[in-house]
């Protein structure tokens, strides 16, 4: 009976399963350097993408290096440093309302996708090894501003002047008075879900936010601010037509057809119907002669 010798079926493989073992170490050890070299590779072409995209829609407004022009410069150290990719995503995506920042996100009516958008998020974020530090933008607020978003925010839960509703009362003297500007802006950010208030810090830039705080500050001297002025209204309109916002452009005109009266309430119904129509230049022109109309009205009274 012949006995079979296994000895160098075992070698070889103990032999191999070192290979196979001191290979797989390698490619561990290199898998880091790989994955690196990818993401850089992806980010790279998503700040090239990026920056086309920028240029051809943003720079307009925020500048061609981000240094701001009819918009907030974008291009600022303190800026980039306190604020994610996914704030810079969700403003470009749903825009900011009461302002001439669109929503860009075809999800909002925009015209672009969700990968659009991140690629340009991706180009805003590559200056920030050379952003210049400006420091925080001092905000300059409005209460008149802050009472229309007041209006389209706040009043179906506050009441429309504040007066209170399903939720407390803001316009009170002694509520005012127990609250500062900083409470009230931190408070409108961070919202109190407990309490049934949303967290606005995702909806409302920090602008809208402070022209709120400078409504309810108003309120605090004893202030009440016109809103809906047709002047106003007018002049919105306007910066809307010229950012091709026609949206906003058509909510304006009808609030200020609400307000207006006789011939000027006819002139911005022919504007309103014109934008419509689709002839947005005719439209221009009617709401500059229903412009010329409109007398001056005091912002506040006290």
């Amino acid at each position: 009976m012949h006995n079979e010798n296994y000895s160098r079926l075992l070698w070889a493989t103990l032999i191999l399963a070192l290979l196979i073992l001191f290979a797989f170490q390698i490619y561990i050890n290199r898998e880091p350097t790989r994955i690196q070299t990818v993401r850089a590779v992806d980010k790279a072409a998503n700040v090239t993408a990026g920056e086309l995209l920028y240029q051809q829609n943003c720079a307009s407004c925020h500048g061609e290096e981000g240094q701001g022009e009819d918009a907030p410069a974008l291009n600022n150290l303190a800026l980039l440093k306190n604020t994610s990719d996914e704030t810079l995503f969700d403003l470009a995506s749903n825009g900011i309302p009461g302002t001439e920042m669109p929503a860009w996100n075809q999800n909002r009516g925009g015209p672009f996708t969700s990968e659009e958008i991140r690629q340009i998020v991706a180009f805003i974020r590559s200056w920030e090894p050379t952003a210049p530090d400006l420091g925080p933008r001092r905000m300059q607020v409005d209460a008149k501003r802050g009472a229309r978003i007041f209006g389209a925010t706040c009043a179906f839960c506050h009441g429309s002047e504040g007066q209170g509703g399903s939720a407390p009362a803001i316009n009170d003297p002694a509520r005012l008075q127990m609250f500062d500007d900083q409470w009230y802006a931190e408070t409108i950010a961070k919202g109190r879900p407990t309490q049934g208030m949303p967290v606005w810090g995702t909806v409302l830039s920090p602008q809208q936010i402070g022209d709120v705080v400078a409504l309810i500050s108003a309120w605090r001297q004893g202030e009440q601010i016109l809103v809906g002025d047709v002047g106003s209204l007018l002049k919105d309109a306007t910066h809307a037509l010229e950012h091709n916002e026609l949206g906003e452009a058509a909510e304006l005109l009808q609030e200020a057809a609400n307000s207006a009266e006789h011939e000027q309430a006819e002139v911005i119904e022919k504007a309103l119907a014109a934008l419509n129509a689709g002839n947005t230049k005719e439209a221009t022109t009617l709401v500059e002669q229903a412009q010329s109309m409109t007398k001056e009205m005091p912002a506040t009274t006290p």
